[in-house]
């Protein structure tokens, strides 16, 4: 079956749908890495109050969000912070596709939209994210992209009084990730 697959930015309008294409997405791919009490009870008006602040207070500085739907339903979304933490580069903080659109290429297409974006606007930075050490599914995505990953730590995650074993995945160079995007 062929599919209409359109990335489109993200704006204040939006904060409710990506609060809960986050919510779902974590629901999914953190279960049984994280505590099934939070994910059901606190997950959903942190991930709202978080996409509130994001898209429509503005709180946490520059920011790209695509969403991207599918036969006009929602089915993913993208964001990147590149001012986060200049250090590293260009931050890809989040990077979703709901589990019922996973196999089209949908992660792989958003993820080189991203990397467009942060080849055009921040050019020669690198571009980062970090990955529970657990979500093999998108450590092996990432590798096959050929992510470096840094040795695993402990890091407070988002929104949650947890602390959870992380990795640092970096491309150097996104010349290179867009050319090994486009095989």
């Amino acid at each position: 079956m062929i599919h209409t697959i359109d990335l489109l930015p993200a704006g204040p309008h939006d904060a409710a749908l990506i609060a809960d294409l986050h919510t779902r997405s974590w629901r999914h791919a953190y279960r049984g890495l994280l505590p099934a009490d939070y994910l059901a009870r606190e997950v959903p008006a942190q991930r709202a109050q978080a996409w509130q602040a994001r898209l429509v207070d503005g709180a946490q500085g520059q920011l790209e969000v695509t969403l991207a739907r599918v036969d006009g339903t929602p089915a993913g979304f993208a964001c990147l912070q590149p001012e986060a933490e200049p250090q590293y580069g260009v931050y890809l903080d989040n990077l979703h596709v709901m589990p019922g659109w996973h196999g089209l290429g949908l992660g792989k297409r958003l993820f080189a939209h991203c990397a467009q974006r942060a080849a055009g606007g921040w050019p020669g930075q690198p571009l980062f994210l970090y990955v529970l050490d657990g979500n093999t599914q998108a450590r092996e995505f990432y590798r096959r992209l050929d992510g470096n990953e840094s040795e695993v730590f402990d890091d407070k995650f988002p929104g949650a009084d947890l602390i959870v074993a992380v990795r640092r995945v970096s491309w150097p160079s996104v010349a290179a990730l867009l050319k090994r995007l486009a095989v």
